[in-house]
């Protein structure tokens, strides 16, 4: 029983210890530890992140302008093409049959315009006998109209005869057309980034904003783009050439190089986010590998604003508190300064300061008004500047008390 009781009270003290330790927020009768750091003049940049997706600048819908089974395929998927290379051939057999019709139809339509040249050179002989004819009272009036409507009608014939020749002249031209389109060429040096057919299909001929009747896509990977979206609220900020980094997730070790080169005018809105609108951004890569694939996932930070001598600090340490001497309430930012402390910010105690803040990053901030170079801030920890007051006294942690506690932070 005796040892029951000592170890529930063993239990109990280190459970205290755990409890205590973790309710802690710094504070102790020599003042309350922080994390200290002087405010410094340095580079700052403001940027915007969004995500998109990679995409070729280049990339050629390859469809067909015939009707046909496809014969041959030229190319895999992957496959590196120039610009002339036959990409598939069609069946030709009723292309070759059509031709050959069009061609006979041609020279029957020459033949009937020789034969109604030949009728037209007899009907001008038969008038103009005609004509003397009666003009020697020997033919009668009515015979002598008969002549002229037979020559009439003979000019008509070989007017027509031209015609149909005409007719059969573009019938052959198009069976022609349609045969030539029967072998479809690459359009652009590129590599094969999609096929979607195979041998034996029958593919359709190619209509706008039909997907179904793309046999394959080809794209010039030597210009990569990627494709981001950005909202309403920060597509202002966005310019043309501005630089900008990019990360894709599959190559993670990577950041590329890039700068703004389009700016979409049309908003959207994304499904689940209708009160949101979104804009089209095109950002070019500068120097792309071929580890890149169209449609990898990306996101992209864009350079919008840079500063090269920005008092800053880390954007912890600026916090919101309630206006001191607002009539009404309001919030306002502050940063709490280690004053009257030496150069190692001991004996300090916190300074309560209103700051005005400008650009900011990821971990940094910067303060345009209320603040100097040099000064010691308070940064942390989260819980103990959260609850900080003015002229509370400070005990500084050494910087590896910072690095072991981060986590707990």
């Amino acid at each position: 029983m005796r040892r029951i009781v000592i170890t529930a009270a063993m239990v109990l003290a280190v459970g205290g210890i755990v409890v205590a330790s973790l309710l802690s927020d710094g504070r102790s009768d020599s003042g309350v530890e922080v994390y200290l750091e002087a405010a410094e003049v340095g580079e700052l940049a403001r940027v915007i992140k969004a995500s998109g997706k990679v995409d070729p600048r280049v990339k050629v819908d390859i469809s067909a302008h015939v009707i046909g089974k496809i014969e041959r395929l030229y190319v895999e998927e992957g496959d590196e093409v120039r610009a002339g290379q036959p990409f598939l051939l069609l069946e030709q057999e009723a292309f070759l049959a059509v031709r050959d019709r069009a061609a006979a139809q041609l020279e029957i339509a020459r033949s009937q315009v020789r034969q109604a040249e030949i009728n037209l050179a007899d009907s001008e002989i038969r008038l103009r006998r005609a004509r003397r004819l009666r003009e020697e009272s020997v033919l009668s009036e009515e015979s002598a109209d008969q002549v002229e409507l037979n020559h009439k009608s003979a000019q008509l014939a070989l007017e027509q005869a031209r015609e149909a020749v005409r007719q059969a002249t573009a019938d052959l031209e198009k069976a022609e057309d349609d045969l030539t389109k029967t072998t479809i060429y690459s359009p652009l040096d590129g590599r094969v980034i999609a096929l979607n057919a195979e041998q034996g299909e029958v593919v359709v001929s190619g209509t706008m904003n039909n997907p179904a009747s793309v046999i394959g896509t080809v794209a010039d990977l030597s210009e990569i783009l990627v494709e981001i979206d950005v909202d309403e609220n920060e597509i202002v900020l966005v310019e043309r050439d501005q630089p900008t980094r990019v990360f894709v997730d599959a190559i993670p070790d990577h950041a590329y190089a890039g700068h703004v080169v389009e700016i979409g005018s049309s908003g959207f809105e994304r499904p689940g986010q209708q009160d949101v609108t979104f804009f089209k951004v095109k950002v070019l890569l500068d120097e792309p590998d071929g580890r890149l694939r169209p449609g990898m996932s990306a996101r992209a930070e864009i350079e919008v604003e840079r500063k090269t001598s920005a008092l800053r600090l880390p954007i912890q340490a600026v916090v919101y508190r309630e206006a001191e001497d607002a009539a009404e309430s309001r919030e306002e930012k502050v940063v709490y300064v280690a004053a009257t402390a030496d150069t190692d910010g001991e004996d300090a105690t916190a300074e309560r300061r209103v700051v005005e803040t400008g650009i900011s990053d990821a971990t940094h901030i910067e303060i345009t008004d209320g603040l100097s170079a040099g000064e010691l801030v308070v940064t942390g920890p989260y819980r103990t500047l959260r609850d900080l007051e003015d002229g509370e006294s400070l005990r500084r942690k050494e910087p590896e008390d910072q690095a072991s506690t981060s986590e707990g932070d």
